[in-house]
């Protein structure tokens, strides 16, 4: 089995905008529109059997209806959704309730678009609800090309968040730090943190991405493609370019996903 645990799915009424918007503002190109049939539509022809798929409350008054998206993925066997909740929201809280309640096993947030640090402390009051109701909370992690310094997620702000709560399920997407890994080696290998290797077929150096993935360990490891700027394919063939045995690749492709998301 192949999980994607790192992957974007929109409307379809906003998705074609969204994806467009995206794409100017970070000069990438996608390979999706992405919305919910064309993402299942690659994963399907490059053998994902099951993706995480993740959407951000930008702002308190999408919170809602990110998550009545999110909510309506459920319905779909080989979609995970997470949620999402904005920390400067009234019913964020609530929102996490509401989602845990539903099914949903994961909260995303991304805190350059959601305009906080990381270590913030309106951040820490929803983490510890995270932690409360057993919730994955996964984080964008280091640079995002699309924003200017200074980094919301740097490695150093995101191990005082894990130091805080031993107990979280956290993620950090890309390595543990886009454009940082070195820093995400130091601060965060010996954390309670796991990370995804998603876009980093096309930011890192095989080398250093190896060396990354061996200081966390196979068992904090978790295959991700951040579809739709970075395919399974690419990514398959970039770790598989690493020295992993067979099953090293199962823990990052298979293993890991299903124990952190109580199905191993």
């Amino acid at each position: 089995m192949l999980i994607d645990f790192h992957a974007h799915v929109f409307p379809d009424r906003l998705a074609a905008g969204a994806v467009a918007g995206l794409a100017a503002r970070a000069h990438f190109t996608p390979y999706t529109n992405g919305s919910l049939a064309d993402t299942q539509r690659i994963m399907s022809e490059q053998g994902v059997d099951r993706f995480v798929a993740l959407n951000i409350a930008v702002s308190p008054k999408t919170e809602r209806h990110v998550n009545d998206f999110a909510i309506s993925l459920l319905q779909y066997p080989n979609v995970i959704p997470f949620g999402s909740v904005h920390p400067d929201s009234e019913n964020a809280l609530s929102e996490l309730s509401r989602l845990q309640k539903a099914g949903v096993k994961g909260i995303k947030f991304h805190n350059e678009y959601q305009g906080f640090f990381v270590d913030d402390g309106k951040g820490m009051r929803i983490y510890e609800e995270c932690v409360r109701l057993g919730l994955i909370m996964l984080f964008h992690g280091g640079a995002d090309r699309g924003f200017s310094p200074p980094v919301k997620t740097p490695p150093a702000r995101m191990r005082k968040v894990a130091q805080a709560f031993p107990e979280g399920k956290f993620v950090v997407a890309h390595l543990g730090g886009q454009d940082m890994i070195g820093d995400a080696v130091e601060y965060l290998s010996d954390t309670n943190v796991m990370i995804d290797v998603s876009f980093s077929s096309r930011t890192a150096a095989p080398d250093a991405a190896e060396a990354c993935i061996r200081a966390f360990g196979f068992d904090r490891v978790l295959f991700g493609t951040d579809c739709p700027w970075d395919t399974p394919e690419s990514t398959l063939a970039f770790l598989s370019g690493m020295h992993f045995t067979q099953e090293e690749m199962r823990r990052i492709c298979e293993k890991n996903a299903l124990r952190l998301l109580g199905e191993g």
